[in-house]
């Protein structure tokens, strides 16, 4: 078993790795695609969209067939204001109209909704009641994402920016009331194994929760 995976952004290729390594300890990581020999993984950052269908996507393909040893090419990539069958749908009109074509490996799509960081919202134990500060309180009170699914929270309307930007500034200031420093270029926490069990138990406990993370950790589990 050999996987192929490009993801988002800097986030994701800090915390994947360590996510692998608990969710599918017999996957050991390679440093480039050539190497692969069996129960191995390669992955490369797209470093976001458009690049990661327009350049990396295209390029990935490339390693894939000219090296062929590969099962799965995982694409993951954010939704952003869009739905996942949206995304989804534009990731697979890219491949046609680009007629991109992989020999005897199958591409995987995960849609993550909006971002990664709305899946580390699903953590329910980092939402806190009693907000230190009125910087906190503001996504406090905004939206319970340990009751509610945090991959249909809308920013508030007072907001400036995107639903992608909402959702990390609710995550960092949820963690900062923990005490936990979160930065994209230092994800803290998240990557943990108690953090990856919680995340488990909430879509073990709620099935319409995180549907999108769903997706991934049913892959993960089928190739374990």
């Amino acid at each position: 078993m050999n996987i192929y995976f490009l993801v988002e952004g800097k986030t994701e290729r800090k915390v994947y790795p360590k996510w692998l390594s608990y969710l599918v300890p017999k996957l050991v990581r390679v440093n480039h695609p050539s190497a692969i020999t069996n129960n191995t993984y390669y992955l490369i950052s797209g470093g976001g969209f458009p690049s990661i269908l327009d350049n990396h996507l295209v390029d990935s393909v490339e390693d894939i067939n000219n090296i062929g040893n590969f099962n799965f090419l995982v694409l993951i990539i954010d939704t952003d204001d869009m739905t996942p069958e949206q995304k989804t749908t534009e990731v697979v009109q890219f491949v046609k109209e680009n007629n991109i074509k992989l020999n005897n490996c199958e591409l995987i799509i995960i849609p993550q909704v909006v971002c990664m960081e709305t899946w580390f919202l699903g953590n329910p134990k980092i939402y806190t009641r009693t907000p230190p500060n009125e910087e906190c309180a503001f996504y406090s009170n905004h939206y319970n994402v340990s009751k509610y699914n945090p991959e249909l929270m809308i920013k508030s309307d007072n907001y400036i920016g995107t639903n992608s930007d909402y959702h990390f500034n609710y995550l960092k200031n949820m963690l900062r009331a923990k005490n936990i420093r979160y930065s994209k270029s230092n994800p803290q926490a998240v990557h943990e194994p108690n953090y990856i069990k919680e995340l488990k138990n909430r879509m073990n406990l709620d099935i319409s929760s995180l549907k999108s993370m769903q997706i991934l950790f049913k892959f993960l589990n089928n190739i374990s």
